[in-house]
């Protein structure tokens, strides 16, 4: 439990500073520090309160102190499921919910309406006011320039020509990494030889819902969702668990499970770990208060 505190805490830090920034830079008030390169060779901004890789001409989403914006809704997400399932910090969640829309992330705008609509199926009158003000600092921030405009509600316009919304970026790196897949879709082709296509294509073929299928194949992919096929099936002693599950899953399929970085595993195992013991802890409560 001390761990998804300390995790919460630090997100939460980020998510409410790089907000702060995010309204500062839109307002003319904060400008980059200094400018640095990021590993995979694009140019980041140090501003102080977070960084971005994305900042240009009054545009600006908050991505913490991780290499994207992306990257920032997605863990600020997992840290919102970490403190509605174990701690129900209000504040925190209120912060989280509010201070990551910073992030302009599309995959998070999903989440949220999944997450509201799930845990507060049964208290939705007493969301209504939440909701709104969620939809008004929307508005409020889509107000500032047109490309923010964008950001928040044109890419989820429909593109006629792609067949998609028209923030779906996903959908080519879809295409590449389903063929793929499809040559040798038990195994998987391998981590390497899906870098030596990025190289050859130059284009990065991962971040999306078939990476793991290509890359591991089938059996991979039931091996590396397993632990959170075991936080579903625990939904038979509590509802939160199965909608846990989708909202991870909705993550997972735009920025796949990662085996080269520790913090996957790490916060995975433990939002399962906490979960069984919690089931554990329930059923002796309930053995115990048996006369």
């Amino acid at each position: 439990m001390e761990f998804i505190k300390a995790y919460n805490f630090w997100i939460t830090f980020q998510v409410v500073a790089g907000a702060i920034g995010f309204v500062l830079v839109l307002g003319g008030i904060l400008r980059p520090f200094f400018e640095f390169q990021e590993m995979d060779m694009r140019t980041g901004y140090f501003f102080g309160l977070f960084t971005s890789n994305a900042y240009s001409d009054g545009f600006i989403r908050n991505a913490g102190f991780f290499d994207e914006p992306g990257a920032l809704a997605f863990w600020g997400m997992i840290a919102l499921l970490m403190n509605k399932l174990y701690v129900d910090n209000h504040k925190i969640e209120l912060a989280l919910i509010f201070g990551l829309i910073s992030t302009l992330s599309m995959a998070y705008f999903i989440q949220i309406v999944l997450y509201l609509w799930l845990f507060y199926k049964g208290k939705r009158l007493k969301i209504v006011f939440p909701v709104l003000l969620f939809i008004a600092t929307l508005k409020g921030v889509a107000s500032f320039n047109d490309r923010i405009d964008q950001a928040i509600f044109g890419r989820f316009e429909y593109n006629e020509k792609k067949g998609t919304l028209a923030g779906d970026n996903r959908s080519d790196l879809m295409d590449v990494c389903w063929d793929i897949f499809k040559t040798a879709p038990i195994i998987g082709q391998g981590g390497q030889h899906l870098i030596e296509i990025s190289k050859e294509k130059q284009l990065f073929v991962g971040a999306n819902a078939y990476m793991t299928l290509a890359c591991d194949g089938i059996i991979g992919q039931l091996i590396i969702w397993s632990p959170f096929f075991f936080l579903y099936s625990l939904r038979k002693y509590s509802r939160k668990y199965g909608w846990a599950f989708w909202i991870l899953i909705i993550g997972f399929l735009q920025r796949p499970y990662d085996c080269n970085q520790l913090l996957f595993p790490l916060v995975s195992f433990t939002l399962i770990m906490h979960a069984y013991l919690n089931v554990q802890s329930s059923k002796q409560n309930i053995k115990y208060a048996r006369p």
